[in-house]
């Protein structure tokens, strides 16, 4: 992975437990683009690395994450909130868009849930840009979560909702989310359930799947499930072969054998270890190829995805 090293220009308290991080060049411009649902890798302590999305357009000359201090958190948000100075150099990867938004003019609609926002905040703003219609319900448990707000209080586009119970949050959605029309997308982010249930509500309101797009900021737990043992890994390229170990991942399997694959988020949802495959029976665990792309059998996310049974031959 290609690293760039910017400087912390802008420190900001975007809301209760959400930091606002402005990252510029140290000389010049910019050495890359993006568009609206991007995101990007961050190292953080340790040489650890996260993910987080871009909230602001390309033409801003500088990079805009807003972090929340997760309370369970695995290190990269912790040490943000914690040891992020202005003037600090911190190492940022090349965008990857694993959530674009789609070209179109249908109307878009966007719905989040805390954290949630920050991949939304840019689509909302490139929405405007274009003059597309667009639509955003943006949901915090308490109104001291609500990050940006100041931008949208007059804004009749975007409805504000704090302090519901989550059983609460759909009879909301249910009154007012849009039946479906050609041409329109719906953007989902926040946690697993509350995606879930936007989802399902958007279906019995006659959205097709391919218009339905969610984003997820954690692995779902059937990733972490261990993994079998006794199968035969195959790197072909490399002409090695390894058997699995209980509860061993791929990833670990060929670095004992002398094969390394470059790996980012560990979680099967950044695709940066994204391998071909030559053959074999695919456990799918991520959350990152589509279901047609899991279901031809020609990639594998090799951080979390397992061979089924028998022998797995990748391009390696």
């Amino acid at each position: 992975m290609s690293w760039v090293e910017l400087k912390v220009r802008g420190l900001r308290e975007e809301a209760d437990g959400i930091l606002g991080i402005e990252l510029a060049p140290l000389a010049g411009t910019l050495p890359f683009t993006w568009q609206a649902g991007a995101h990007v890798d961050v190292q953080v302590e340790g040489g650890q690395v996260r993910q987080y999305s871009l909230i602001n357009r390309p033409e801003e000359g500088c990079v805009r994450l807003a972090v929340k201090h997760a309370a369970d958190s695995r290190g990269g948000s912790r040490w943000l909130h914690r040891q992020v100075r202005l003037g600090d150099r911190l190492k940022v990867g090349t965008p990857r868009n694993v959530f674009p938004l789609k070209a179109g003019t249908g109307e878009v609609v966007l719905v989040a849930a805390g954290i949630g926002i920050t991949p939304l905040l840019a689509m909302y703003r490139e929405c405007q840009r274009q003059s597309r219609p667009v639509r955003l319900w943006y949901f915090v448990r308490e109104a001291a979560q609500w990050a940006f707000v100041e931008q949208w209080r007059n804004d009749a586009a975007v409805s504000l909702i704090s302090g519901l119970p989550s059983s609460a949050v759909i009879d909301r959605l249910r009154g007012e989310l849009p039946a479906w029309q050609t041409d329109a997308q719906l953007y989902t982010c926040g946690p697993e359930g509350f995606m879930a249930a936007v989802l399902g509500l958007a279906g019995e309101r006659g959205w097709p799947a391919e218009a339905l797009h969610q984003e997820h900021f954690q692995a779902p737990k059937a990733a972490s499930d261990p993994l079998p043992a006794g199968q035969q890994l195959v790197l072909a390229r490399s002409g090695k072969t390894v058997e699995l170990r209980a509860g061993e991942s791929l990833v670990a399997a060929a670095e004992r054998v002398g094969v390394s694959i470059a790996t980012s988020c560990g979680m099967g949802m950044c695709g940066a270890c994204m391998t071909p495959v030559l053959g074999g029976d695919i456990e799918h665990r991520d959350q990152y190829l589509s279901e047609a792309e899991q279901g031809s059998g020609q990639w594998i996310m090799p951080c979390v995805s397992a061979c089924r049974r028998g022998t797995l031959t990748l391009d390696l």
